[in-house]
């Protein structure tokens, strides 16, 4: 990690440069891919004020801070630097998927399923039924399907005949 140090009105004297060096080191423990780091001090009146740009995996984050003191204003830099390369590198190695990768994933595989030609919409009129009346309208037919709401439950179901003869119950849950 290079860091370059420039002072505005204000000389960089060996002392400040090691105190900076040492406190930007700590942003070593977020990764390797820290790139060029470049802290800018300035003096106007009582007022001593610090920025710090960092390029981190091609993207750049800087944090600004004024205090009385230039030693407290560079710890509050270095936290506030700290605190942004952290979050971004817990977004880097969140494993959760973002929201526009989601749906996303999700348009494609609208969009792969639903071709003009391979798509077939059945809208079947749903009847109040319990389990026994289904079986009774599911009749004596080979792979035979009935959609209904159970009464007993108000739930969505559907009972179909396999091609061996067994029923099955199809009872889907909400997400």
């Amino acid at each position: 990690m290079q860091v370059m140090i420039t002072g505005r009105h204000v000389e960089v004297t060996p002392a400040l440069r090691r105190y900076i060096e040492t406190r930007m080191k700590r942003l070593e423990r977020y990764g390797p891919k820290l790139g060029a780091v470049q802290v800018v001090l300035g003096v106007e009146k009582y007022r001593h004020t610090s920025e710090v740009i960092v390029s981190l995996n091609g993207a750049v984050v800087q944090a600004k801070t004024s205090t009385k003191d230039l030693y407290a204003s560079l710890d509050q830099l270095v936290d506030k630097i700290s605190s942004q390369v952290r979050k971004r590198k817990e977004k880097l190695v969140s494993h959760k998927p973002s929201r526009s990768s989601v749906s996303s994933l999700l348009s494609t595989e609208r969009k792969a399923a639903a071709k003009p030609g391979d798509l077939k919409v059945v809208r079947p009129s749903l009847y109040h039924l319990t389990l026994a009346e289904a079986v009774e309208n599911l009749g004596q037919q080979s792979s035979a399907t009935v959609v209904f709401v159970d009464a007993l439950s108000n739930r969505l179901q559907i009972l179909r005949r396999m091609d061996d003869g067994a029923l099955e119950l199809i009872d889907p849950q909400p997400a």
